[in-house]
Formats: C-alpha cells, sequence, structure tokens
C-alpha cells in the first residue's frame, strides 16, 4: 500500500470561492431584476383578442415620469398614460381607459409577454379630456383652470366667465372642417327658453370676408335716416351667417355697401357642415351698446360688459335676439389681453379703449389674441346715439371705435356650443387643436 501525506483543506480558499460565487450570483440577480424580474404579473388586468391560456404569462413594467416604480399609480394622483411611450413585446399593444382607469392589452398571442406603461404628470388638456368623460367640455375648464394660469383667467364680471388670454394661447379647436379658437366658459348662458348653462364660447380663427353689417338703403326696414341699420335682429350679415349662403353652405348675395348693395359669396367650401349645426345651441344674445363716448372713463372694458347687456337702445329697437351664428362683443376682446411689460393686465383692463391706440399701451392689444391685424373687424354691440353705427375693433392700433354698417369690415363668426359638447382630444395648439364629440 502507498502512503499519501495528509493534506489539510484549505479553507480560506474555500471560502474566498464560496464569497465569489455568492457575489457572481447576486450581480446576475440584480441584472434580472432590471431587465426582467421588474416586470409584475398581473392577473387582473384584460387581455382581449388573443389566445394565451395562462394571464401569468402577462407581466406588467411601470415608469413614472420616466422612473421605475414597483407599482402603477392610482386614478386621481395626477397622472395620464403617455400612450407613444408605453410598448408591448410579441406584437401586443396597450388600450387605456382613464375613466375606470383600467388597462386592456390586445392581440396577446405569445407567451411571456412584457408591457412598459409610461405615465406622465397630467397636463391641462389631458386633464381636460380625462373629465370631458362624463361631464360637459365647459365645465371641465372651470374645474382644471388652476392648471393653466398662464392662459386663462375669469374676467371678474357678475358671471365671472373664464376666458382664454394672451397673444397666442393654445385655444385652437377643430370645428367645421377648419380652424376656430375658444374664447371661453361662459356662464349663465340662456338658450331662449330661460334654461342657463355653462357653456364653450369660440370664433372663427380667420375670417370669412369682408362685408357690411347691414346694407339697407335710408329709411328702409328700421326707418333709419342713414344708410344701413345697426339692428342685429334683421341686419343682413345675421340674415347671411343664421339663413343664408353661409348657413346653408352655397354661393350667395352677401352685403356689400349702401342702398342694398351686394356681391357675389361662395360659402360652398366653408360654410357650416350639417355636423357643425348639430353642435351650436341656440343662445339669447344681449344686443344692447352705449352712446356716451366723450369720456374716456366709460370706455373701460368691465364697463363694457355692463353696457352689452342693457336695456340701452337705439329707438326701442330688440335688447336681445336668440340664435345661433353672431359676433363677438367688445368685453370679449378686452378681456382677451395679458398686458406686457410695461403695462399689466390689470392696467389693461382698467384702461379706457381709447387709450389703447397710445404707444405706452401697445403692450393691451399686442398681446390680444383676439387683435386681428389687416382690417378692422365688426362686433354685435351698436352705437345707441344713431340707427346705424357699430362698434369695430380697429386692425392698426388695437382700440375700439363706431362705423357705419353698411361699411365692409371683417367678419369672424363667433357661436355658443351646445352644453354637452366634450373634448376628446388634442392639446389646443394649432398643430394639434382640441378635437370634440357630443
Amino acid at each position: 500500500m502507498k502512503l499519501e501525506k495528509y493534506k489539510k483543506k484549505d479553507l480560506k480558499k474555500t471560502g474566498i470561492i464560496i464569497f465569489t460565487i455568492a457575489c457572481i450570483l447576486l450581480i446576475t440577480g440584480v441584472f434580472l431584476y432590471t431587465s426582467y424580474a421588474s416586470f409584475e404579473t398581473r392577473e387582473n388586468f384584460n387581455i382581449i383578442n388573443g389566445n394565451v391560456q395562462e394571464q401569468g404569462d402577462l407581466y406588467f413594467a411601470f415608469y413614472i415620469n420616466e422612473n421605475i416604480s414597483k407599482t402603477m399609480p392610482k386614478k386621481g394622483e395626477g397622472y395620464s398614460l403617455d400612450q407613444e411611450k408605453t410598448t408591448c413585446t410579441n406584437g401586443a399593444s396597450i388600450e387605456f381607459d382613464p375613466i375606470e382607469w383600467a388597462v386592456k392589452v390586445v392581440n396577446m398571442t405569445t407567451a411571456k409577454t412584457k408591457c412598459n406603461l409610461y405615465f406622465k404628470t397630467e397636463t391641462f388638456s389631458d386633464s381636460l379630456i380625462t373629465c370631458s368623460q362624463n361631464n360637459s367640455a365647459a365645465n371641465c375648464f372651470i374645474e382644471n383652470s388652476s392648471k393653466n394660469l398662464e392662459e386663462l383667467a375669469f374676467d371678474n364680471t357678475a358671471d365671472n366667465n373664464l376666458r382664454y388670454i394672451g397673444a397666442n394661447p393654445n385655444n385652437y379647436v377643430s370645428f367645421n372642417n377648419e380652424l376656430w379658437r375658444i374664447i371661453g366658459a361662459m356662464n349663465n348662458m340662456d338658450d331662449g327658453t330661460g334654461k342657463k348653462e355653462t357653456r364653450l364660447k369660440i370664433i372663427r380663427n380667420e375670417s370669412i370676408g369682408l362685408y357690411s353689417w347691414d346694407n339697407k338703403a335710408a329709411g328702409v326696414g328700421s326707418s333709419n335716416s342713414e344708410n344701413g341699420s345697426n339692428d342685429w335682429t334683421d341686419s343682413a350679415l345675421q340674415i347671411m351667417l343664421n339663413e343664408g349662403a353661409y348657413w346653408n353652405r352655397t354661393v350667395g348675395e352677401c352685403p356689400y355697401g349702401q342702398n342694398g348693395a351686394t356681391t357675389s359669396c361662395d360659402f360652398s367650401s366653408n360654410g357650416l357642415t350639417n355636423e357643425a349645426k348639430e353642435m351650436i345651441g341656440d343662445t339669447l344674445w344681449k344686443l344692447g351698446g352705449t352712446a356716451n363716448i366723450s369720456n374716456s372713463d366709460n370706455y373701460i372694458i368691465s364697463k363694457w360688459y355692463d353696457y352689452e347687456r342693457s336695456t340701452t337702445v337705439f329707438n326701442n329697437r330688440s335688447i336681445e335676439w336668440t340664435g345661433k351664428i353672431g359676433l363677438i362683443y367688445p368685453s370679449d376682446y378686452g378681456f382677451a389681453t395679458n398686458g406686457g411689460i410695461t403695462t399689466n393686465r390689470q392696467i389693461c383692463l382698467t384702461t379706457s379703449f381709447i387709450n389703447w391706440l397710445d404707444e405706452g399701451y401697445k403692450y393691451c392689444y399686442g398681446n390680444d389674441w383676439l387683435f386681428y391685424n389687416g382690417a378692422s373687424q365688426w362686433s354685435l354691440t351698436p352705437d345707441t346715439s344713431t340707427g346705424y353705427g357699430i362698434f369695430r375693433l380697429y386692425s392698426t392700433v388695437g382700440n375700439l371705435f363706431y362705423g357705419v354698417s353698411d361699411k365692409r369690415n371683417v367678419v369672424r363668426p363667433s357661436l355658443y356650443f351646445k352644453s354637452n359638447i366634450k373634448i376628446i382630444s388634442g392639446d389646443g395648439s394649432e398643430t394639434n387643436p382640441y378635437q370634440l364629440s357630443m
């Protein structure tokens, strides 16, 4: 028998080996956690259009503002799903219901499918879309206004309407297959029957042309002694917008000067579609005005809101009219300003429209998105000292002054949506305007 020398085991070496193996296992575990194990198996998520038998074959990873999270954020915590970044493997995709806060995995056909769900801080437009699922868009604007204080402000009138302000806010909306803009959420709007609701008021982004407010010959219609009339209830422009070529999306004759003068107008491609008409609500438009232009203090914006809703009219004319298409009020224009460097919004709102033409107040109209640079635009409000005067917004210096109704100025139709209008997508920018549904 061959005898061998006994060798004592090297316990130190063994320990090093064990420690090394443990480190390798730990590092592997961390790697697996970050690359796969961070996906959480969810048995309570719906799988549709798939043939996977075991829901355990579905894994989720949650990201909140780019940071991975062990749990999905809860409804009401101020987040929304980023659909563009959210992806699944194996051809599956995500459908997300923000109202039920539920995820559906579509077309899952392969085991071990992983989905990355990216959540981001909810924006103002996200809030509107979520809110509009079970509420009116107008109410949603008011409920979420605190999330957009740079572009929205309450007017502090008796109705406390919420309005878009500034040079170019994100208030674009797709309507009638073209761009319009949201003036604001207007409270206590009467539909002509006494029913009052909060509704969105909008205006067409571009003019539909230069037309007369009215073209009646002297002594015709409202028995005025001058050409044209400032009675909206029977004005030629009102008829064109609510009964004529624009309303019917046809070719016609539109008001264009004195003594009944007209011009051919073609609205066959940009008149109102039937779908658009269904979204417009009947509205009790106020037709009051003012005759006092001698004192600049009477041209302060807050006073105009009261003038427009007063009973001051010329020769016992109507103080209100129920219809669908109108024009903006001078107060709409005034309240849309955000002021600027030398004159903040509060200064602009407490300064007479007459003074807006001064160099020192150029930011009042310069940072007012309703200012239309190119040609003066009509408002709805009459100069009640005459039977033919209408207030219009000057195109060069941004102030307010009256013009004879048979003259030709920019026409930008304005209207109030029905209260059941909802916002379903978009962010209000010019390139991604709000999309609507009923």
